[in-house]
């Protein structure tokens, strides 16, 4: 049987791009959910889910065919694993302070526009939190950690990777401060990190979970 051709980085590249713009587009129906339940507002609510899972099936193929195989985590994974997501625990909150008495923002922009797509209503409130939860940590992680590290990187050295994904990872975010362009790029770098430790793809996809559970949880209770 012959074997698959290896995926050039040139591909890679082309398939980063491609779920980049992806990525924005599956977000649109969002807007044009209403709390009414008409056939409208079903319908765009399932055009935003299949995006959603046409996105992220892409986005799957791709990297398993970059890195086959899988294993579990190992007890030094999960240490790693929970040292790294502290790291980014405590500069973030440090960030966060800066952010709030240098440039007077309470939050990232980023934060303030999944704010008030959860004021628009429950059903815009549980697909956001579906989606945030359950499916976003998996597009991103193949995307920014996977498919970047993996596909376009994969001839550098240890640590430019793992810098480039958090710049890359922090520029997708919406930042109007330095400060909060840095919690994204620390973020992210720190799971490339992990990432590049492991060579596991799951260490990542639990703590981006783990962590917009928690932002979700918060925001959550601040408008209620």
């Amino acid at each position: 049987m012959p074997q698959p051709r290896p995926v050039t980085r040139t591909q890679s590249f082309a398939w980063v791009l491609i779920l980049l713009i992806l990525t924005s587009v599956i977000q649109l129906p969002l807007t044009r959910i209403t709390n009414q339940i008409t056939g409208a507002t079903l319908g765009w609510a399932g055009l935003y889910l299949v995006g959603f899972a046409v996105t992220v099936g892409l986005a799957s193929w791709q990297y398993h065919r970059i890195h086959r195989g899988y294993q579990r985590l190992t007890r030094h994974d999960w240490g790693l694993m929970v040292a790294g997501y502290l790291f980014v625990l405590v500069l973030e909150q440090l960030l966060t302070w800066i952010n709030r008495v240098w440039f007077h923002q309470v939050s990232t922009a980023n934060n303030q526009a999944i704010a008030q797509l959860l004021s628009r209503g429950w059903l815009v409130t549980v697909l956001l939190s579906v989606t945030a939860i359950g499916v976003s940590p998996f597009l991103e992680e193949y995307l920014f950690r996977g498919l970047l590290i993996d596909g376009c990187l994969r001839d550098l050295s240890f640590w430019p990777p793992i810098l480039i994904s958090g710049i890359f990872f922090a520029l997708v975010h919406a930042n109007s401060t330095l400060a909060s362009w840095l919690i994204y790029a620390i973020m992210g770098g720190t799971f490339a990190y992990i990432y590049r430790r492991t060579g596991k793809l799951q260490s990542t996809i639990i703590l981006h979970a783990f962590n917009n559970l928690l932002a979700m949880g918060i925001m959550w209770t601040g408008l209620h």
